[in-house]
């Protein structure tokens, strides 16, 4: 057999040679691939796959970070309403304690004020009394001096008239 009809084939029929050939040629193309593409095809999809994995993880705890975060800010934001709120109960708490001690100081103002002005008119009318007093002495000692026509002396005169007004007081 030569070498071309191992090789060759007549119509419709098969040679072993053949078959064996192609096997041969497929089992060391099979064996480029695998050593020269398989491995690093295989290498770059694991790596690929480990970089996807990481990735992942990656947003994942970015993610929870948001989500942490985002509740933090939350927080904040009840933290500084209630804060605002206690700021405004405060004022408002402030501002009545104010208004009723303007309230109290005006009406103890008041109060004094009245006090004040019941007892300069006590005053008044005790001055008022008094320099009457003097004044009805002296007119009374004029009167007793040119009805009488007796000299009295001026204390004489003014005793008996204190007497006498303090005997109407009464």
């Amino acid at each position: 057999m030569t070498f071309q009809l191992l090789f060759a084939a007549e119509a419709g029929k098969l040679y072993i040679a053949n078959a064996i050939w192609y096997l041969l040629c497929f089992a060391i193309l099979l064996i480029a691939v695998k050593h020269y593409a398989w491995g690093p095809v295989s290498e770059m999809l694991a790596k690929r796959q480990q970089r996807i994995v990481e990735d992942l993880d990656t947003a994942a705890e970015n993610r929870k970070k948001a989500e942490m975060l985002a509740n933090e800010r939350e927080a904040a934001l009840k933290r500084s309403r209630q804060d605002a709120m206690k700021v405004l109960s405060d004022a408002n708490v402030t501002a009545q304690r104010t208004s009723e001690t303007i309230v109290s100081e005006a009406n103890n103002q008041a109060s004094t004020i009245r006090q004040q002005a019941k007892a300069d008119a006590s005053q008044a009318k005790a001055d008022a009394l008094s320099s009457a007093r003097d004044e009805v002495a002296d007119i009374s000692v004029a009167i007793a001096e040119k009805v009488i026509a007796k000299n009295l002396s001026a204390d004489d005169q003014k005793a008996l008239v204190d007497q006498f007004i303090k005997g109407l007081s009464d």
